[in-house]
């Protein structure tokens, strides 16, 4: 069972399933090969983009042949929100016409990978269709999040796992995710998508996670050499300033876009990593810790990380043996005890209360994040010396 690629030829591809459905299914999910393929290209990626600092920014391709198909199949995308404008009239839950935009990506998305991809590939495109249809948010509630970044990356993997990327470099991690977030970005304001099972202030971001890895980690090996410092990026004009060729700047420019008021207060935690953090590998570090708690191990976000039998198989990684599956009657009834609002953060009745998750709104589970400031510590007038050392750990 290799991390980095997939048993071409022989290996199989199928349609993803749902198989997390509870907490015991997240457990069962850490021990998954599939986790152990994302955190090992998680991990591949930031050592490729931390040797690109300064990436072009007008770079309009790469030289490996996928990167660019990947981009251009982002390109259409894109093309699709100039030919779904949003209905008129404000809503507070989203704009329908991101149902038709979804609609028009299912219709179309299949045809468009299998024009990107080599004949003898084609076979993969269920697999790949899931990960990369799944990267836009949710059509049913009309929201985005950290599970739908998370599903990006899997594409990327899964293309790694295949061959496509060969001798690949952090321009080539930069082109891909600039121009996914670029999307992204434009699909939140066009169609006011909300966040997708949000902790409101105590959450790092309202829709994302992962380009604040990636960007801490640009700057990571510069240390004091750095154009900014972690405190820096709290300028609004240096931030706007380096967004175009650094993931952290851009994603703290965007939040100054969308959002009023004191940047303490609406993004807290951010605020608490620029002014207590000194360090770009710090951050870095501090952050990679938190995406594995807050969202490879929290239910409502994995939930929908669905598997195939080629890319992410639903597999122990120890022995290869399929990890515990559900019987159907059974799944029924858990996802019956799941149902509820569009946005509503779901857990399972088959555990004691003591082991669900935190409602709707709740703060992060800090006591389990050394570097997350809990509930009762946090407090943005009196900061006490034993949250500033959680944060700096």
């Amino acid at each position: 069972m290799s991390l980095d690629r997939v048993d071409w030829p022989h290996a199989t591809f199928s349609t993803p399933v749902k198989r997390i459905f509870d907490t015991q299914t997240t457990l069962d999910f850490q021990s998954s090969l599939a986790i152990h393929r994302i955190k090992y290209h998680l991990h591949k990626y930031i050592t490729l983009i931390s040797h690109c600092p300064e990436p072009d920014p007008h770079a309009a391709a790469s030289p490996i042949p996928m990167v660019n198909g990947l981009m251009e199949v982002l390109d259409k995308l894109a093309h699709l929100i100039d030919e779904t404008p949003p209905l008129p009239g404000p809503r507070r839950y989203g704009n329908l016409a991101c149902r038709e935009w979804h609609h028009k990506l299912d219709e179309r998305l299949p045809q468009w990978l299998q024009e990107m991809l080599p004949s003898e590939y084609h076979v993969v495109v269920p697999e790949l269709q899931y990960y990369l249809g799944n990267s836009f948010g949710s059509s049913t509630r009309l929201d985005y999040g950290t599970g739908h970044e998370l599903s990006f990356m899997a594409t990327v993997i899964a293309l790694d796992l295949l061959g496509m990327f060969p001798h690949m470099r952090g321009t080539d991690v930069f082109l891909l995710f600039n121009k996914y977030y670029t999307i992204m970005r434009r699909l939140i304001l066009t169609y006011t998508l909300e966040p997708a099972g949000s902790h409101g202030v105590w959450g790092l971001d309202d829709h994302f996670h992962l380009v604040y890895i990636l960007g801490s980690s640009q700057w990571q090996l510069l240390d004091t050499q750095a154009p900014l410092q972690p405190r820096e990026v709290l300028d609004k004009s240096l931030a706007r300033e380096y967004k175009d060729t650094n993931f952290y700047c851009q994603g703290i420019n965007f939040i100054n876009e969308v959002k009023m008021g004191p940047f303490e207060e609406h993004s807290p935690i951010l605020y608490d990593i620029a002014v207590t953090v000194p360090r770009w590998s710090k951050v870095c570090k501090g952050l990679l810790k938190m995406y594995s708690v807050e969202v490879l191990k929290k239910f409502p976000v994995v939930q929908h990380f669905w598997f195939g039998t080629g890319f992410f198989p639903w597999v122990n990684i120890q022995n290869g043996t399929d990890l515990p599956v559900f019987e159907e009657k059974e799944e029924e009834t858990i996802q019956q005890a799941n149902a509820g609002s569009p946005g509503q953060e779901h857990t399972s009745t088959r555990f004691p209360a003591s082991t669900s998750m935190p409602p709707p709104g709740a703060p992060p589970s800090g006591s389990n994040i050394n570097y997350l400031l809990s509930h009762q510590n946090y407090s943005h007038r009196n900061k006490t010396s034993s949250s500033r050392d959680r944060l700096r750990k």
